[in-house]
């Protein structure tokens, strides 16, 4: 500690007169609350001139102080008393930071909001516009007129709209009442409504190769699941034999015949040759021969998760309902390129639609894609397994 500040801190000080010989008694040191304001910060040294003149000593103090701050100021700066940062900017700088983030939060907070309302308003869009087309073709249901191009006039006004409507479809106990259409390929509808306008959802859509006035051996019709009872969603009711048994019965009409369609084969399968040894079951072929549609039966029958009491001869004609699942999705992989797949084979003329759904039989050990096995930890016990490859000429 100075000299200085040991003659601050003292309550007592000394002194002597020059030429006087005679020691000085020690008097009493007067302190005001300025001057202890002063001890107690040492780089205070703003005085008023009020209290100067009030109290001499406190000034001649005050001198002292002054003189001891400048040597303090003039003292060399050290480079770690250089280099440190002013505490307030470093907090005016955090403030800052933690607006920003929070900022930041909100405006994601409120982007994420938007597309959840936009998900379940284009949603709830999507069900009115085809509730409104199926109460329009329910109304007309009785009306078995033909026009001079023979299409049934329960159908005109969604043809006059789009001339790419080429049927309805129809499944008891879900929610899947919709048109079909057609396009020239299978992109068009997959992201687009019935009147062509952008909708996730998309169209029932036939495939691009089928026919419509007179059907191919096989017909598809491929919807999204959106796993939220929109188009094809609801097919996923038929992994539970129960469910099927409320539901044996298809109806598709195109818009020149009326159809029924008993179900036969309920499959999963994949769409990449990859997730199944190098293979992926062609169940998308329109123009099987007779014989090649033998035994694709028998392909579609062994991957059935039950067999329903229904035969099945070689000329009939089946209609294929396809749709994505995410049931073979394996964690850490993403997402399975997999299939649910619905098969059923027409109505013959003169048979009756009844179906003894009290005779349907579970599959004990139903064929699946090699990435079912490995996700589930199983043997593919088909692995080595007969590869069917359709054949027949299109036309």
């Amino acid at each position: 500690m100075s000299e200085d500040k040991e003659i601050q801190f003292n309550s007592f000080e000394t002194g002597s007169s020059e030429g006087d010989d005679k020691p000085v008694m020690p008097v009493r040191r007067h302190f005001d609350e300025s001057t202890m304001k002063e001890i107690d910060n040492p780089y205070q040294s703003v005085h008023t001139d009020e209290g100067k003149a009030e109290n001499p000593s406190v000034e001649a103090a005050g001198v002292k102080s002054e003189e001891s701050n400048i040597q303090k100021a003039e003292a060399p700066v050290s480079p770690a008393s250089a280099a440190s940062p002013d505490k307030k900017a470093v907090r005016r700088s955090g403030s800052g930071l933690r607006r920003l983030v929070l900022i930041v939060a909100i405006l994601v907070f409120i982007g994420s909001a938007a597309v959840i309302v936009k998900f379940f308003v284009d949603k709830q869009q999507h069900i009115r516009n085809n509730e409104d087309m199926a109460n329009k073709v329910e109304q007309l249901e009785e009306n078995t007129a033909v026009g001079a191009d023979g299409i049934f006039e329960k159908y005109r006004d969604l043809y006059n709209q789009n001339h790419d409507f080429v049927g309805w479809i129809k499944i008891p106990n879900t929610t899947i009442n919709h048109p079909v259409v057609k396009a020239p390929d299978n992109d068009y509808y997959l992201r687009r409504n019935f009147t062509g306008s952008h909708d996730r959802r998309g169209t029932v859509f036939m495939d691009y190769r089928d026919h419509v006035d007179v059907l191919c051996k096989n017909t598809i019709l491929y919807g999204h699941n959106n796993l939220d009872s929109t188009m094809f969603s609801d097919l996923d009711n038929y992994k539970n034999i129960e469910f099927y048994k409320t539901a044996p019965v298809i109806e598709f009409n195109t818009i020149y015949h009326n159809y029924k369609w008993k179900i036969i084969s309920v499959f999963y399968t994949n769409a990449e040759d990859k997730d199944d040894n190098d293979y992926a079951l062609n169940y998308i072929y329109p123009f099987m021969t007779d014989e090649s549609f033998e035994k694709y039966v028998y392909e579609i029958t062994v991957r059935s998760l039950y067999f329903p009491d229904v035969d099945v001869v070689k000329t009939d004609k089946i209609l294929t309902l396809s749709t994505c699942t995410r049931d073979m999705d394996i964690k850490g992989q993403g997402e399975t390129n997999a299939r649910f797949v619905i098969v059923a084979r027409m109505v013959r003329d003169g048979e009756s639609d009844e179906v003894n759904v009290n005779a349907v039989v579970k599959n004990p050990q139903p064929r699946y894609p090699q990435i079912w096995y490995d996700k589930y930890g199983q043997v593919n016990p088909y692995k080595d397994a007969e590869r069917w490859f359709p054949e027949g000429v299109e036309y």
